[in-house]
Order: structure tokens, then sequence, then C-alpha cells
């Protein structure tokens, strides 16, 4: 389920003084002194994702301007559409904007899709370990290998070595502690595999969905059987306690499934419309429309 809202600007600024940190602080804003304001910390999946602010243009004084929140919880949507409709102006950041028109509405699922927003998807995780005297880096997909290396702060001078993820078993883990963990996105241009990042985004989703919903869903096949590429982008986005982070997406053109869905498999595409595909939907990233 979805809500617009339009809204008219009361200035003229620059587009980018609105970002996606902003456009969820105002999300979470709206919640607050509701049944959902323990969402703003929950640490987990929030199921709920939203667009950029269209159209993608400077603001002019007077002149109207949109975004959609949707959720697959319908709730939510409920909760989130009667707050707005106690709101006469609004103000994202520094901005200020005069709200013309709310509507609650919903996408019935059919193919294909568009995305609006750039699908980030995490590849997996590079720890750099040290002993104080040299720096390891090594890429895993399941962070849960480094768990039995403590994490320390230590600032090391020395040159990086990149070992394969079978040589960590030879680390005294008593000497070496993880000084350093970040996270690895898809990135075309840097020649990851498609197939790869097909089938880590079922897997993605497959995983948001069966928590959402308590269910044990799996198929066997793609998750999408026709894509049409646009292209690779690098996001900026502000995160509290870390400041600015860069976010490599991609954004397709087409995204279509041609096999005949099942019940549980309708259930797991809409779900996917209103929550959003990959991760950090709650930060608008991952925002379907379906193409016209």
């Amino acid at each position: 389920m979805r809500v617009l809202l339009e809204m008219v600007s009361c200035q003229d600024a620059k587009y980018k003084l609105i970002n996606n940190y902003i456009i969820q602080g105002f999300i979470y804003n709206i919640l607050k002194d509701t049944e959902f304001t323990w969402l703003h910390s929950y640490k987990g999946f929030k199921f709920f994702n939203f667009s950029n602010i269209f159209p993608v243009e400077d603001f002019k004084t007077g002149r109207k301007y949109k975004l959609v929140i949707s959720s697959p919880n319908e709730k939510l949507i409920r909760v989130i559409y009667r707050k707005l409709k106690t709101y006469r102006e609004i103000k994202l950041g520094a901005l200020n904007f005069k709200i013309s028109r709310i509507k609650k509405f919903d996408l019935q699922l059919r193919f294909p899709w568009k995305t609006a927003t750039p699908v980030i998807l995490k590849k997996g995780k590079v720890a750099y370990l040290s002993d104080g005297f040299c720096v390891f880096k090594v890429f895993s997909k399941d962070a849960g290998v480094f768990r039995e290396f403590k994490k320390e702060k230590l600032k090391v001078i020395a040159k990086v070595k990149e070992i394969r993820l079978s040589d960590l078993k030879y680390l005294d883990k008593n000497r070496f502690r993880i000084i350093k963990i970040d996270d690895i996105y898809y990135s075309f241009k840097k020649g990851d595999s498609l197939f790869e990042w097909l089938r880590d985004l079922k897997q993605q989703s497959l995983l948001k969905y069966n928590i959402y919903t308590g269910y044990e869903l799996y198929f066997e096949e793609p998750i999408f059987d026709e894509l049409k590429f646009r292209k690779e982008v690098a996001v900026k986005a502000r995160i509290k306690n870390r400041g600015d982070v860069i976010y490599i997406g991609s954004l397709w053109d087409s995204l279509n499934v041609l096999r005949k869905l099942d019940r549980s498999e309708k259930m797991f595409y809409k779900f996917l419309l209103d929550s959003g595909l990959g991760v950090l939907n709650s930060m608008g990233f991952g925002f379907i429309n379906i193409k016209k």
C-alpha cells in the first residue's frame, strides 16, 4: 500500500538540500507518538520505502512536488495517512512546503517493473586484521567467520596485504584483532557477476519476506526472467554517527516475470512491490514502480 503526498514549495531552493536521511527523518517524525514509534530505534528490517521527491529538479516557489511512501504493512500506511491529514504544512530539512493533496492507494501486482531509486545489494564484508605490525585484508560473504576475532580500535601504518578466506585459520586469534570492517556492495563496473547479483537478490528478498510473514517460501526459478539494465550509480547518503557514506546501486528500466505465479509467489512479489528491492529500503533505496 502507498501514500501519495503532493506539496507546494514555499521557496526557491536546490534539489540536493533534501536527501534520503531528511526524508527518512520526516517519516519517523510522522510516526512519533503512534503505535509505530519504536520503528525509529529498531535494528532489523523496517518494511517501508519511499520514492525520490519528483519531479527531480530544483524547487521553485509555488510549484507542486510529490513524494510516495510505501509499505507491505497496511496499518503503517493508514497511520501515516491519518497523521498527514492533520498537517497543513511540513518541513523537510530547512525547506517548507504546503500540503495540497494526500492520497492513499494500492498497486495491483503486474509486470514489468521499473526502479525509481537505486537497488543496493550487499555482496559481503571485508575485514582488516592486524597484530600491530602488519595488516591483512580478507573478504567473506558470511560475516560470521570473523566472530572469533576480537575488535579493537587501532591505527596501524603498514602495507595492507590481501589474503584468502581459507588463510584466516592460520592467524593467531590471540594476537590479531579486527581493526576495521567494511560492507562491500555489488558493482558491475568492477566486474561483479549479474548471475551472482540475481542469486543474492533472490536470497535477500526471500529472507525479508519470510521474516515479515513467518513463512518459509522458496522457489527454484530466478527472481526475474527478463531484465533491462539502465545504469550504475554512486549515491552519497548521510548516516547518523557515521557521516557521509557512498553506496553503489543499479537502476533498471525493466524487471519482468514471465512465468505463471502461484498464490504464494504472487504474495511474495506484491510484498517486494511495496517494500522495495535490495537493502536500505527504509532509506529510500530500491523503490519500484510498475512500468507503463
